[in-house]
């Protein structure tokens, strides 16, 4: 870790690697700063993700959104003031005057139906807490009190719609959010929890409660390990190489490089930052079936690492 190390200094060492200029600025106007500045972030995220790096990992409790179960509004039924039902335009709505249900539409041209709205300015919110805005449901992604506006607050990422999960085979019953830093799930929680990382930035599973270590898009380049910094400048090197110098032959020999010495050694020197961590037998047995060294990729019913005893 080096207080003087930047982007830039990670760029020019890769520039260094394949005999093209040095750069000032990742956004100056010269062919090697905009080849550089085209994959930097990419090449950056990618090595980040070859490893549980110590530097780039955090620890969450996730945040559960899973939509709250209301009954569906159907017609012909009783119902009394404050009832809150599920439209079929996946809304939600407060009865305001006890009726018994004709058509939907009708009953909400009389007034019988509200939008529902539960948020109130001003009040303390917890993490996890579900409010009602306008006829759809938020989860609280973070403690605070609410502003005069509830667009203020959700515009501040203090909230986010809820998740219904379709019916399905798969045996999740939970949604969670996930950190938008997220680059590589590294341990869950429950040992034996199913988990699906499933649309944009949410993680199904059958367990509530659960918690993870995450690799995140680390992009404090003082954080960085000595090697660490060696194998991305390698792997930036590698990618330039060709559009920078037009031989495909040293970009394959920088690349080789990159895997067989410069990235082993990163990943072996931070190894040794943490206990020393073991793997059950069947984990063993996935790393051999899947090829890809089995860390840090969830699978159902298969235990998780932990520290040795």
């Amino acid at each position: 870790m080096s207080a003087s190390t930047t982007d830039v200094t990670i760029s020019n060492t890769a520039l260094g690697m394949i005999g093209a200029k040095r750069i000032t600025l990742l956004t100056e106007a010269t062919e090697e700063a905009r080849v550089v500045n085209n994959i930097y972030e990419a090449m950056r995220d990618e090595v980040l993700c070859e490893y549980g790096w110590s530097f780039a990992q955090k620890r969450l409790a996730l945040v559960d959104i899973t939509r709250t179960d209301q009954d569906a509004w159907v017609t012909a039924t009783a119902y009394a003031v404050d009832d809150i039902i599920l439209a079929a335009d996946g809304l939600y709505y407060k009865c305001l005057i006890a009726h018994t249900s004709g058509v939907f539409a009708t009953d909400l041209a009389a007034v019988d139906w509200v939008l529902y709205t539960s948020w109130v300015t001003g009040t303390a919110y917890a993490i996890e807490t579900k409010v009602y805005n306008v006829g759809i449901e938020y989860s609280c992604l973070v403690n605070h009190t609410a502003a005069a506006l509830f667009a203020t607050d959700l515009a501040s990422v203090y909230w986010v719609a809820t998740d219904l999960i379709v019916e399905t085979n798969d045996g999740t019953d939970y949604v969670y959010y996930l950190p938008t830093d997220l680059l590589r799930i590294n341990l869950i929680s429950d040992a034996n929890a199913i988990v699906k990382l499933e649309g944009t930035f949410r993680l199904l599973s059958d367990t509530g409660d659960l918690t993870m270590i995450y690799t995140y898009a680390n992009n404090d380049p003082t954080s960085y390990s000595g090697q660490f910094i060696t194998a991305l400048a390698t792997r930036i090197a590698a990618e330039v190489c060709f559009n920078l110098t037009q031989s495909m032959s040293k970009a394959q020999t920088i690349m080789e490089k990159y895997n067989t010495m410069d990235l082993p050694r990163a990943t072996a020197a931070d190894s040794t930052q943490s206990t020393p961590m073991e793997g059950r037998q069947d984990f063993w047995e996935w790393a051999r079936i899947s090829g890809d060294g089995g860390y840090g990729y969830v699978r159902p019913n298969q235990q998780t690492w932990h520290p040795l005893s």
